[in-house]
């Protein structure tokens, strides 16, 4: 900007001179929570956390190829990952894990969060919570004071010091992966039932959006992470590497001692009821049927397993689990389905309805982020990866990744992931013709069966029972077919237990 143009930006601010001789400020117009939370956006990414990487990107993909490599842009607009998933997190009070080595700013990005919901950066670098091999229950939540223990005649008596971060709106725990497994226990009570007892006194954790870290180093005497705490987790983002072009600012930072959590915008501050209505607004955004199906479509799939059983309720991967086997036991020349085409072959395991209930509800934060009323597939489809990143166990045995284009899926989760959604999308529309029928006869059912007479009743279970016979006959048993037939006969069954209510 040259002079000119900077000294008339300057009169055409917020500074204005009276009749008086004194200065006259105009207030600030009011922002929108949403344009609130894209205006934190914007500060962190070109003020406070350096990343060039744009990976939640919008609009129709552009391929600029070269021999095997290619460069996709979009035409629509791009987020970083690593800065708006935690902002998402924030909105919704939900639980992420940060993914990276050390020294890629997991906890800088969590006490940023922590700051924007209002917290001072001392209350904040004093109430994280470090994981390493000798933390105990007390030293993580609290202990009874010494004095009651000799005073108490009853252990209701005791009155425990709980520690103070328990009750904070923003929780950041570091490194929760080098927690001893008895004390990942006690988190994981205070994460997913929201309190802590201990010498039955209780303390509450409140509203919270919790933030942990993990270094993609496992190993050197950390801890596994128990399978109950790993599912309490949404979603996972990985941090993304410094990138050269940002050393100048890094040195400006080194000359003036100062970082960037140190002078973070008031504007950008947000209090505990905006914080609230964030997240009121958020649920209100609309989630459309056909988003829905589509997400369903794809998540079926990845629980089918055709060897697991001779009975359709039991075709799934649990039952694999339940029996101590795995899918690559089964998962070979004797299964007929295509390990190509099929995406069951793909992962050892299917999810759990949090996995469902996090998607749906990141997806319309994601949507409210935008300034949009309704989710659509673009939303689901950005936000699957990071939270299925952890979730999803590859089944590296599956044809599948035998080929060579697809073995670079086995190290790139995210891109893996991209994929199983990507093919569900192109296999729900080549199916969208044979599904309409089931899909017309469960949307009858829904609409209701007050008023319906006995032979009305007769002629759709008959109706039921001819769809189910048609889908055998004219179709492979795969995971899509699978949904459906689950469908049909849960709807055969509710038909069948009416009829036989009635005299």
């Amino acid at each position: 900007m040259d002079a000119e143009s900077l000294v008339q930006s300057w009169r055409n601010g917020r500074a204005s001179v009276a009749a008086d001789g004194r200065i006259a400020m105009r207030s600030v117009a009011s922002l929108t929570l949403a344009e609130k939370f894209r205006r934190a956006y914007k500060w962190i990414v070109e003020t406070a956390v350096l990343s060039s990487h744009i990976d939640l990107e919008f609009g129709a993909p552009v391929r600029l190829i070269r021999g095997q490599h290619q460069v996709i842009v979009h035409e629509g607009e791009g987020y970083c990952s690593f800065i708006l998933l935690p902002l998402l997190t924030l909105m919704t009070s939900r639980r992420m894990v940060f993914v990276g080595a050390p020294g890629r700013g997991k906890t800088s990005v969590a006490t940023l969060m922590s700051l924007l919901a209002g917290h001072e950066l001392d209350e904040v670098r004093r109430s994280i919570q470090h994981g390493h091999p000798q933390l105990t229950i007390a030293d993580l939540l609290g202990a009874p004071i010494p004095s009651e223990l000799i005073r108490a005649d009853d252990a209701k008596d005791i009155r425990v010091s709980w520690r103070d971060w328990i009750g904070m709106r923003v929780k950041i725990i570091d490194e929760y992966n080098r927690i001893p497994t008895k004390t990942q226990s006690a988190l994981l009570s205070l994460m997913s039932e929201g309190y802590a007892e201990m010498y039955e006194q209780v303390v509450h954790a409140g509203k919270s959006a919790w933030f942990l870290t993990a270094n993609d180093d496992l190993g050197g005497g950390t801890f596994p992470v128990i399978d109950a705490l790993k599912d309490r987790i949404d979603i996972v983002v990985r941090c993304t590497p410094f990138h050269a072009q940002h050393l100048g600012v890094l040195d400006r930072r080194i000359a003036s001692a100062r970082n960037a959590e140190e002078y973070i915008p008031d504007d950008v501050v947000f209090t505990a009821s905006e914080l609230a209505e964030v997240n009121r607004e958020v649920r209100a955004v609309e989630m459309p049927a056909d988003v829905l199906d589509l997400t369903g479509f794809l998540f079926g799939q990845l629980d089918f397993c055709r060897q697991a059983s001779d009975r359709l309720e039991f075709m799934n991967k649990d039952t694999l689990t339940l029996a101590g086997r795995r899918l690559g036991h089964v998962c070979n020349e004797d299964c007929p389905l295509d390990k190509h085409e099929n995406l069951c072959t793909q992962s050892e395991n299917g999810v759990s309805p949090r996995a469902y209930q996090s998607l749906i509800h990141y997806a319309r934060a994601l949507a409210w982020f935008r300034g949009r009323t309704a989710v659509s597939i673009e939303e689901v489809r950005r936000l699957a990866p990071w939270v299925l990143f952890d979730k999803l166990k590859v089944n590296s045995q599956s044809g599948f990744f035998q080929k060579g284009e697809n073995k670079v899926l086995l190290t790139d989760r995210v891109s893996w992931i991209d994929q199983l959604f990507d093919r569900a999308t192109q296999q729900y529309s080549a199916y969208e013709v044979s599904r309409e029928p089931i899909l017309a006869l469960h949307r009858q059912a829904e609409s209701g069966f007050g008023g319906l007479s006995t032979s009305e009743m007769r002629r759709r279970t008959g109706a039921v029972k001819q769809a189910i016979e048609q889908l055998v006959n004219k179709h492979e048993l795969n995971g899509p077919v699978y949904e459906d037939l689950l469908r049909l006969k849960q709807l055969y069954s509710r038909y069948r237990d009416m009829l036989n209510q009635r005299p």
